[in-house]
């Protein structure tokens, strides 16, 4: 019951914010069923989520920028993937603590890098997000922070992140499936999560009509930055 609270939060966060759903449930649920169960089991998930929302914003894409995110994140998912089965579940769970922290500090404090003027950047957006989406499912702060850059009008970057995102955990749960993470245990808890996910992106993308998004954007992030130092404390 507490596993499908955590995925209903999380699915209601996406639907209101566009992003962000990944974020709130991965520290949650390492925390309740292991990092090594709840990374293909959501990656699961994440598909069906990102498949609602990436048709949804599919006529704002701009596929060249996609190609640049998504090639590097080819090579970076196989390696999450296969860091996860070889770390120290601890330092797993202490390096998802510490992208949690840096990424609710750079949102909070309001920073900013200048707008990126070559390739390269895109390039090591996408490897890194696949490095982390491998792992634990948290691909979204690199490409976040990118796009940000980018200074992307709103349509462009949601759809621009959705659509990835269906990529990236596409690949990443065909990773899982070959590296054989995908065991009876997973599976059961990937059917679990899914009527709340489910029926918490439901909620969410009504709610965001009548929410104040800022708001509830700081309100995310100050739990992320708990989360993400409780992790730090507990690795």
């Amino acid at each position: 019951m507490l596993i499908a609270l955590v995925v209903f939060a999380a699915a209601l966060v996406q639907g209101v914010l566009g992003f962000g759903g990944a974020l709130i449930a991965m520290p949650l649920l390492v925390m309740l069923i292991g990092v090594k169960t709840a990374a293909p089991a959501f990656a699961f998930i994440t598909v069906l989520a990102t498949l609602l929302n990436a048709f949804h914003w599919r006529a704002h894409v701009t596929p060249r920028d996609l190609i640049q995110l998504g090639l590097p994140a080819l090579v970076g998912i196989p390696l999450g993937v296969w860091l996860l089965s070889r770390v120290d579940e601890a330092l797993v769970t202490r390096a998802l603590g510490a992208s949690l922290v840096l990424y609710a500090a750079y949102v909070l404090l309001g920073l900013a890098v200048p707008p990126p003027r070559r390739r390269l950047w895109a390039y090591l957006a996408g490897f890194t997000s696949g490095v982390l989406t491998g792992a634990y499912n948290t691909g979204g702060p690199p490409v976040i922070v990118y796009a940000t850059a980018r200074r992307w009008p709103a349509d462009q970057l949601r759809g621009n992140l959705q659509t990835y995102f269906l990529f990236s955990s596409v690949l990443a749960l065909a990773s899982h499936g070959l590296a054989g993470h995908l065991t009876a245990t997973v599976w059961r808890t990937a059917l679990l999560f899914a009527p709340a996910m489910l029926v918490g992106h439901f909620l969410g993308v009504r709610l965001c009509r009548y929410v104040d998004a800022e708001r509830f954007q700081r309100l995310a992030l100050l739990f992320l930055l708990a989360i993400g130092l409780q992790l730090l404390l507990a690795g």
